[in-house]
């Protein structure tokens, strides 16, 4: 039998798979010769994409495992249930990407092994037990979308300075993902056209002195992005959202899109220990819950269906919490986030990616599928 896998879902060791037998073989990237050596019995781990060459020129009567991943990144569920429902009989199919909707569910690894690949984005500094922390939150906005863009200008309107914070709002906008889009103006346009958030443009472009980026402006926009091996970027929010309480997050998505998928930016709240609240789209927290994870939007007097409604209102309330959190004092703050409650759930979410981020996890879910689907062969 022979395990055929393709590199970049995170460090995953696929030695591991020799001791039940496997020869493996690695799929370069866009390299498709490998197909014909292909037998019943083996196993796949290959990029989402690649599918669709194998549904085109494989031997159909294969029985065949195949693991198809997206490493850091989401999978649409239309293009998730389009595989599935027309997935070859004799194949199994299982999804390896960010989402956390449920549309897919009978094809789904499990959240801890779709969320194992962002360990690569999260240094040794990242995992360091601050016994003392000294600021009371963080909001970090490195990028540009239409949900920061209007948080921003709603903060500014309302005369709201940041304290007690380490933040940032970079407003990047990287030339190698919107090309010729260069200004706040293109970009609404582009998102936008209706402009159905009511972005003041006008009024958000005489504060552009004031997007704070800890990274070289130019560098990022021209897509050299500082990496996580090095006492960089990433480096310095891991080690200030261990330095704070509180994490204020606003998600990367699919701007006013149901997107429903996770990023290091909420991971990051998981594995430093914060209390979080995260802007994405409706209904974002309770299919958190419905995943296992614990959420705090009580902690800013805001209920389990925050936000289950549009994206206006979504974004004001949050803009409110944002404002709550900022002016409530920080004693107040480290009392709630020492109650054994607050404490009880920020564990359980620590505890989750760490087990996610121990490859042992994915290892040997992958271990018990295959095993499974060659004995149903």
């Amino acid at each position: 039998m022979t395990l055929f896998y393709s590199n970049g879902y995170g460090d995953l060791n696929f030695d591991y798979f020799t001791k039940f037998g496997y020869t493996l073989h690695n799929v370069g990237l866009n390299q498709y010769d490998y197909v014909k050596d292909i037998q019943t019995g083996d196993v796949l781990f290959i990029r989402l994409d690649d599918i669709d060459v194998i549904n085109d020129v494989i031997n159909p009567t294969l029985k065949i495992t195949i693991f198809l991943f997206i490493s850091q990144e989401y999978c649409n569920e239309h293009r998730r249930i389009s595989i599935s429902k027309n997935k070859n009989p004799n194949h199994s199919i299982w999804f390896l990407t960010s989402h956390i909707d449920f549309y897919s569910i009978d094809n789904d690894m499990s959240l801890e092994a779709r969320i194992f690949p962002f360990k690569e984005l999260f240094s040794d500094k990242a995992y360091i037990n601050l016994t003392n922390r000294n600021i009371k939150y963080n909001f970090f906005n490195r990028s540009i979308n239409l949900r920061r863009l209007k948080i921003f200008e709603i903060l500014k309107k309302k005369n709201i300075e940041l304290s007690d914070c380490y933040y940032t709002f970079g407003n990047i906008i990287k030339h190698n993902t919107f090309g010729d889009i260069k200004t706040i103006s293109e970009f609404v346009e582009f998102r936008d056209k209706e402009n159905r958030l009511e972005i003041d443009v006008e009024f958000i472009s005489t504060y552009k002195n004031e997007f704070k980026l800890y990274e070289n402006r130019e560098q990022v926009e021209l897509g050299i992005i500082q990496s996580s091996d090095s006492n960089d970027i990433y480096d310095t929010i891991n080690e200030q959202s261990l330095d704070s309480y509180v994490s204020m997050i606003i998600e990367s998505s699919g701007d006013m899109g149901d997107d429903y998928r996770l990023t290091e930016k909420t991971l990051r709240a998981w594995l430093c220990k914060n209390i979080y609240l995260t802007l994405q789209c409706s209904g974002f927290t309770k299919i958190l819950n419905q995943n296992g994870i614990e959420t705090f939007e009580d902690v800013f007097g805001l209920d389990n269906d925050w936000d289950n409604c549009d994206e206006i209102e979504r974004i004001e309330r949050f803009a409110s919490a944002l404002e709550y959190i900022n002016t409530l004092p920080k004693d107040e703050v480290i009392k709630i986030y020492n109650s054994d409650d607050i404490q009880n759930r920020i564990k359980h979410n620590h505890s989750f990616i760490m087990n996610s981020f121990d490859d042992r996890t994915i290892l040997n879910e992958l271990e018990k599928k295959i095993g499974y689907e060659n004995n149903v062969h």
